[in-house]
């Protein structure tokens, strides 16, 4: 089934990916992006059950859905049945673009670009850790890198060790930070709160959101809230519910838990009540993801978004993105005494805590935003099909 039927254009991009799109904003973004400056976009969706995040509507997108599969695991027939789809719209559809993203979307990515005679971009938002087999998944993805018009990924650091991987050329790379869209900002309010509401919102594990922080919250001498935004990941069911039991010993509604993420304006309008933002990255980790996450993880630019500051971890990416320019500040992750101290200085100091928060909005408005880090990919596109 398509829904949001769009009249004829010139320019097509079909956008393959095999997970649930709406659950990622550089996809809903980049999708966003290219219609309104005149593609036809066409999304084939992976929906998984119970999971399922709406992608916006009214966006000038069609969404073509597969049916829904049980868990987060692609099984072997459900990507066959993936790929085929793949294949299918691009003899019907015929897009002069096809945009697949990360390891799963490079089979489909080459199907239908080499069916349709179209352009390839290959974007990678999650990348395979150094060392992972050699595969023919892994073998796939380094083909879809090498023949690309465009290879996109969020962080320089990622992509050189993916290049290192793949082969793909300098001059193929384009750096994408996961920044909202401009039109994405919620109307700009300030909120009066007699207390200080930390909030949260994504995937919900303890690497990103560590039983440090409640602790945090008992050694505090302000009044703090945690509020959290978000689905648990695959192994980490019922770590939502041991939050906030465990919060339980600072007060009943210590650790509030909003549900899952139904869509992306919710998550700027809830971050838009609270009064500092969360994003914590555990300071060692074996993860190529976790490691290399400014510019990769969509949180901190959506807290700024909302009007935020912001609490990172002490690392020197973060340091040099988010704290040296005056958005956030920062503390170890790991020690609740540090997150305490600064939990206190952010409640202590609620006039200077909102200036952070208004330039780190206007920061987000002038330039950190997906309209204006995507024109350089964009413009290729527009190229390849001119």
């Amino acid at each position: 089934m398509i829904v949001c039927c769009m009249p004829e254009r010139t320019r097509r991009v079909l956008f393959v990916q095999a997970t649930e799109a709406g659950g990622y904003p550089p996809i809903v973004n980049a999708a966003t992006v290219m219609a309104a400056a005149g593609w036809r976009v066409l999304v084939l969706n992976a929906p998984i059950k119970e999971h399922a995040i709406a992608f916006p509507r009214d966006c000038g997108v069609q969404l073509k859905h597969m049916p829904a599969r049980p868990s987060h695991v692609m099984r072997k027939r459900d990507y066959a049945r993936y790929v085929l789809a793949a294949a299918n719209l691009a003899a019907s559809f015929r897009p002069n673009v096809v945009y697949a993203s990360d390891p799963l979307g490079a089979a489909p990515g080459l199907v239908a670009s080499t069916i349709s005679r179209g352009s390839l971009v290959y974007h990678e938002h999650d990348s395979p850790n150094p060392g992972a087999p050699d595969s023919r998944l892994m073998q796939l993805r380094a083909r879809a890198a090498r023949a690309a018009c465009a290879v996109v990924f969020p962080n320089e650091a990622r992509a050189r060790i993916a290049q290192e991987q793949t082969g793909f050329r300098d001059e193929q790379l384009r750096i994408v930070w996961n920044v909202p869209r401009r039109t994405e900002l919620p109307v700009s309010r300030r909120v009066a709160n007699s207390e200080l509401i930390v909030y949260y919102h994504g995937s919900i594990t303890p690497e990103r959101l560590p039983v440090s922080v409640l602790n945090a919250i008992g050694l505090c001498r302000h009044r703090v809230r945690l509020r959290i935004m978000g689905y648990e990941a695959p192994g980490a069911k019922g770590y939502v519910a041991r939050l906030i039991e465990s919060g339980k010993r600072f007060g009943q509604q210590v650790v509030e838990y909003l549900g899952q993420v139904p869509t992306r304006e919710s998550v700027f309008a809830e971050a838009a009540q609270a009064s500092l933002g969360l994003a914590l990255m555990p300071r060692a980790t074996g993860d190529v993801n976790l490691t290399h996450m400014t510019g990769a993880s969509n949180k901190a630019f959506d807290y700024m978004a909302a009007g935020l500051a912001l609490l990172v971890t002490d690392l020197p990416d973060w340091q040099t993105v988010f704290v040296e320019p005056g958005y956030a500040r920062s503390c170890d992750p790991s020690d609740s005494a540090s997150i305490a101290a600064q939990l206190s200085w952010f409640a202590g100091n609620s006039e200077e805590r909102r200036r952070m928060g208004s330039i780190g909005r206007t920061k987000i408005e002038s330039g950190w935003n997906y309209e204006t880090l995507f024109r350089p990919v964009l413009a290729t596109l527009n190229e390849s099909v001119a």
